[in-house]
């Protein structure tokens, strides 16, 4: 089952998907910093069993079609819970901008931003990657976390329609994918898309080979990525990137 949703997504929410991937990274749990009284006092609200939906009044989601995008909230939830087996994450507010401009003004961070169990982002914006990621923050509400990771986990909820392994396979033949060596290089790779297929495959291999028990380990690990790796998953860079590669391979050609 786990499997079966790495490479084929429910396509509930694709209607909330943007044509072009969102490269920015929330930053991990602890205190909220965003202080929400100062701009949502008047908002309007709509409350599923997770989750509160926000938006300003004239904003052009109004009330039925807030309850309806709550409800594809749930469903992307429970896909997550299943995915990495997670206890109750309690409830998560999203505040639905109605564009870019109005979440920087309002929170000093470009959607879409996730704060501990606050959700930032736009009308249209893809919902998935950013529920995963605040429903990770429920496993250490202080965790780092690492951002390499994150992207990974947001980038295969977005994905969720589509076989990630087959545009990372894509790209590798053009030259274009990191090496797990890249990636923990620890400089900056300047190719977003290539960056961002090959975080979410390798998210995807390490749920998928090693499962969510390890990964929710790497999600709070103090140590720094690479050892943090080695020790979880018991192997050496090498071989971890030759089983991964197997793995893309392997996966890509069930698309």
């Amino acid at each position: 089952m786990k499997s079966q949703f790495i490479r084929h997504a429910r396509r509930s929410a694709a209607a909330f998907s943007l044509l072009f991937p969102v490269f920015l990274t929330g930053c991990g749990g602890g205190e909220p910093r965003v202080d929400t009284k100062k701009f949502s006092a008047n908002w309007d609200s709509a409350a599923s069993e997770h989750f509160t939906i926000l938006t300003p009044p004239n904003s052009p989601r109004k009330l039925p079609a807030l309850q309806a995008f709550s409800e594809v909230c749930e469903d992307v939830l429970s896909q997550t819970r299943r995915v990495i087996e997670l206890k109750d994450p309690g409830r998560l507010s999203i505040y639905l901008f109605t564009t870019n401009q109005d979440c920087e003004a309002a929170t000093g961070h470009s959607a879409s931003f996730v704060e501990g169990n606050n959700i930032f982002t736009r009308l249209g914006a893809p919902i998935g990657g950013v529920i995963a990621e605040a429903a990770c923050n429920s496993i250490d509400p202080g965790a780092r976390s690492f951002p390499l990771v994150r992207n990974g986990l947001r980038v295969l909820f977005d994905q969720r329609d589509r076989n990630i392994h087959t545009d990372a396979v894509r790209l590798r033949a053009a030259g274009r994918l990191p090496t797990m060596t890249d990636l923990l290089g620890g400089g900056a790779i300047q190719d977003g898309e290539a960056y961002d297929y090959a975080s979410g495959s390798l998210v995807a291999f390490l749920l998928a080979r090693y499962g969510p028990d390890q990964f929710k380990m790497l999600w709070k690990s103090v140590l720094d990525l690479k050892p943090s790796l080695e020790r979880i998953y018991g192997g050496t860079m090498p071989q971890m990137e030759e089983e991964w590669t197997k793995f893309l391979d392997r996966e890509a050609k069930r698309a």
